[in-house]
């Protein structure tokens, strides 16, 4: 490596960034930072706005999840009680005992109603919950 000339202390030295060509001294310290145009600068107040939006939720997705929403309702309606085996508190939460990937999204066959306290349970104790029936294993074929 070639020692060259910083831009802005302008000493010679190896560099640290490469555009502004910056030592790492100056391209570490915030008060040695290369002030910018004021055509290119903007106000605190001024949002910093992103040139393309990423999409949160893709088209399809969102159609899966649509259909979800429909087959997660009818299926709380019918099952207002927590089904874990020791509990009768009011259904607040759907678990799914398979997963949520491609059709088990929508599939009831899987679907677990549980209040706030039982999904949470099932969730930190995966193997109890499935010698309760409560969570089937993922890459089971039934």
């Amino acid at each position: 490596m070639k020692l060259k000339e910083c831009s802005q202390c302008h000493q010679m030295v190896y560099l640290w960034k490469s555009n502004p060509k910056l030592c790492k001294g100056c391209a570490t310290s915030p008060s040695k930072r290369p002030i910018l145009s004021p055509s290119k600068q903007r106000s605190p107040s001024e949002p910093i706005v992103s040139k393309v939006k990423i999409k949160s939720v893709s088209q399809r997705r969102l159609l899966a999840l649509r259909e979800y929403r429909v087959v997660r309702d009818a299926y709380m309606r019918d099952h207002k009680i927590c089904e874990h085996p020791e509990c009768s508190s009011p259904s607040t939460e759907l678990h799914h005992s398979k997963g949520r990937i491609g059709k088990l999204l929508t599939d009831p066959l899987y679907f677990k109603a549980l209040c706030n306290s039982c999904h949470s349970w099932t969730e930190k104790n995966p193997t109890l919950a499935k010698e309760l029936g409560l969570s089937v294993d993922r890459l089971s074929k039934d």
